[in-house]
């Protein structure tokens, strides 16, 4: 007699084709889990990295700036502001760094000429800029993407505090 469909073969089959569809889920599952974590570091990333280019932007605009008389933290319609202001040719320059809109910003003009923030340069996203002279240093706070880093700078040829 023959013997028809053993058994053992349909349920090898079977075993095989379950343990198949088991890996594809563990490995799809294992594969989201793997974006996730991607994400969230890049994220992480970003912000730490913005955060860097804030304080690293106004560092190296305050060692540009460092001369007599020069520095001035100010507060203009509520915008607290550090205010660099030089003399070039003969005439009077203002650089202006502050916090706008949810931007660290730049704003380069004559010194006569009236001030508007939005004219402003975006430099990077930011939140928040607090600058105070404290302890013979300038104290700059900025919060970018929920960072905040604080640059503590020690101005060669000192800082005044008030409008000009």
């Amino acid at each position: 007699m023959m013997n028809r469909g053993t058994p053992s073969h349909a349920i090898t089959g079977a075993f095989v084709f379950l343990l198949l569809g088991i890996f594809a889920v563990f490995s799809t599952v294992m594969v989201l889990m793997g974006a996730k974590a991607y994400r969230g570091t890049v994220e992480r990333s970003d912000a730490n990295n913005t955060a860097r280019i804030a304080s690293s932007y106004i560092r190296s605009m305050l060692r540009s700036d460092d001369e007599e008389d020069v520095l001035t933290i100010e507060e203009i319609d509520g915008i607290g502001m550090i205010t660099m202001v030089n003399n070039y040719g003969g005439d009077s320059y203002i650089t202006r760094l502050y916090v706008y809109n949810g931007s660290l910003r730049e704003y380069f003009a004559d010194a006569e000429m009236e001030f508007d923030p939005e004219w402003g340069e975006k430099v990077c996203e930011a939140e928040s800029m607090q600058a105070e002279f404290k302890d013979g240093l300038l104290s700059v706070k900025i919060t970018a993407n929920g960072v905040e880093s604080e640059v503590l700078y020690a101005p060669k040829a000192g800082i005044t505090e008030g409008g000009n």
